[in-house]
Formats: C-alpha cells, sequence, structure tokens
C-alpha cells in the first residue's frame, strides 16, 4: 500500500515548520521549500491552520507551528521535560563560556538537534533545531560509546568494511593523528586502507567512552556539511543536496575527525566538544555540545571540558539518570 500523497505533503510542511521554528514563511516560500504548486500549499495550510496546526500571522501574511502542533510534541512528557532542561543547562553553559551550545539526541536511525542556543540570534554554528543527520560514522560517536555491541557494529557497518574488535587493538597501526585542514574537494581515498576506518571509528569510541566525552577537530569539510544539511531541510524534495551530504559524511569517515590524544596536542584547531546525559538505564539519552570552532591550548580546552561534564553530571541527576555501571 503506498502512502497517501496529501498525508505526504501535509507531513513535509509539518517537518518544514518544525524545524525552521524561529520565524515564520509566506506562502511562496514554503511551497518552494516542500516543492508544491502554490494553490495545494495553500489549501493545506488553511485546513491546518483551522485544526490549530498551523498558526497564520494575518498582520504579516507567513505561518508557523500553531498550539495543536505544540500540544502533541509535549504529549511525550519524558522528551518534552528533557528538552526544557537540556535548553536550560545550555543557556547556562553559553552565559558561562560564550560559546554556541546545542543537544542532540538519537531517533529512528539519525541524530536528532533537540535544542540549540546560539551566541548571536542572527547567526548559528550548529544545526537548527528539529534537524537530522543519519547516525553514521564519524556522526555520533558520543551516542555509541555506551551503547550495546549490536549497536555499534550497525553504526560502524555504515562507514564500510568492518572489522573485529581483536583487530583494532594493534592502535599503532591506525593513523589517529589529527590531519591539517583540507579543502573541500578531497582526494579519493586509497583502496588499499579499504579496513582502517571501522577501526578507527571503533578506537573512537573506545576513547570517547574512556575518557566521558568527545573532541572533534575543526575541520572545512564539518562547515560545508551544516550548509548542506540547511539545504536539505529547505528544499526535502530535492535530492541534490542529500546525495552531497551522504558523500561528505563518506569524505568525513575517512578523514582523522576526532582528536584522539587532545592533552598531548598543546593547542589544536577544536570544532565541537560533546559529553553524555544518561537515563535512567545507564544508556545515552542525550548529549550536550559545545561549538569551540578556535584553536584551544591546554588549559581552555580543559575549562571547557570541566564546565560542560559539570552540565552533564547534573542533567544526569536531574532527569533520575546515572552513569553506566
Amino acid at each position: 500500500m503506498k502512502p497517501s500523497g496529501s498525508a505526504v505533503r501535509v507531513g513535509r510542511l509539518l517537518s518544514f515548520l518544525g524545524g525552521h521554528g524561529e520565524s515564520g514563511y509566506s506562502l511562496s516560500e514554503l511551497a518552494r521549500a516542500v516543492g508544491m504548486d502554490k494553490s495545494t500549499c495553500q489549501a493545506m495550510l488553511l485546513a491546518l491552520v483551522e485544526q490549530g496546526f498551523v498558526h497564520r500571522d494575518d498582520g504579516h501574511r507567513t505561518y508557523a507551528l500553531g498550539p495543536s502542533a505544540l500540544a502533541v510534541a509535549a504529549a511525550d512528557g519524558d522528551r518534552a521535560r528533557l528538552a526544557r532542561l537540556a535548553r536550560a543547562e545550555l543557556e547556562s553553559l553559553t552565559a558561562d563560556l560564550d560559546l554556541e551550545t546545542f543537544a542532540t539526541t538519537t531517533f529512528a536511525g539519525n541524530l536528532l538537534v533537540l535544542a540549540r542556543v546560539p551566541r548571536s540570534t542572527l547567526f548559528g554554528l550548529s544545526m537548527r533545531v528539529g534537524q537530522t543527520l543519519p547516525l553514521r560514522p564519524p556522526v555520533g560517536a558520543v551516542h555509541l560509546a555506551w551503547a550495546p555491541p549490536a549497536a555499534v557494529d550497525a553504526w560502524l557497518a555504515a562507514a564500510g568494511p568492518t572489522c573485529a574488535p581483536a583487530a583494532c587493538t594493534d592502535t599503532a597501526s591506525v593513523n589517529v593523528a589529527p590531519v591539517n585542514v583540507a579543502p573541500v574537494n578531497v582526494a579519493p581515498v586509497d583502496p588499499t586502507r579499504a579496513g582502517e576506518p571501522a577501526c578507527r571509528h571503533r578506537r573512537v569510541i573506545d576513547v570517547v567512552r574512556e575518557r566521558g566525552y568527545s573532541v572533534t577537530a575543526d575541520d572545512a569539510l564539518r562547515w560545508r556539511l551544516r550548509d548542506v544539511v540547511d539545504q536539505v531541510a529547505d528544499a526535502p524534495t530535492d535530492p541534490g543536496p542529500r546525495r552531497e551530504r551522504d558523500e561528505l559524511l563518506r569524505t568525513l569517515a575517512e578523514r582523522d575527525y576526532e582528536v584522539l590524544d587532545p592533552d598531548e596536542a598543546k593547542s589544536w584547531p577544536v570544532g565541537e566538544i560533546c559529553a553524555p546525559v544518561f537515563g535512567r538505564d545507564g544508556r545515552v539519552t542525550v548529549a550536550l555540545g559545545l561549538v569551540a570552532a578556535q584553536t584551544l591550548d591546554t588549559a581552555r580546552r580543559a575549562a571547557m571540558v570541566d564546565r560542560l561534564l559539570f552540565a552533564t553530571t547534573r542533567l544526569t541527576a536531574l532527569t533520575g539518570g546515572r552513569p553506566p555501571d
């Protein structure tokens, strides 16, 4: 049975508005973003306005999510409470460190941005709330570091040829030193190193679990990925941005995305620092992150990590969670 075309189009409208909650959008902007003609889009919007799922600003003639949609979101009590508490911690982190902060969770095989606090209301360095990325290397290591082995294996499989844990114990054979930032157009990966990415990502999982947080290198490709994710959200029916997103993820998976030995580097361009919040079952429910986007010396990096871990420990306690045994 095929899904209803009308239901799919309504879903596109609500998903777009949910991922772009900062402002309202005109009929023309919405129709273009979701790939509908204006008359069809207007008819669906009128029905959604009548039911309260969309709010129409008559003065500006724009549309945004309405109270019924927000009530549905709030019906998931635990997740809604977690999002509220996470945002409160992010606001405190941003105020203390003068950095953009964000919270992510996993949902249906994707990494989902649950909350974000930018340094400026005019510009943000991380993805917008509601946006998603496929949960595949190198994305989501902090969410997988305490996951069951089967979940880790499934995550690794998305990066290509996998390896058994025993085959990755000789970490000297794995290139873990950070590499210099390269241009967006990178050379193809050497096929003779086909098994290396999976070993490197397994090493990343081990290191993140051992130290309790993740540190990613600042890289031009990461900023390009953020821009492409915006394009995917703005034009969900256009296959071009999705193809570029997937290609960027494949390229980043072949690079040294995670800084595995930050304490040995006196200073290094750091992209993000992320730490886990644990649930009642000892598994990661959400991760809080700092967008550093700067070269950090050991002292500054340590201060950021300490403040972030204080926030995640407090949020774990507030939500009734516990660290894994």
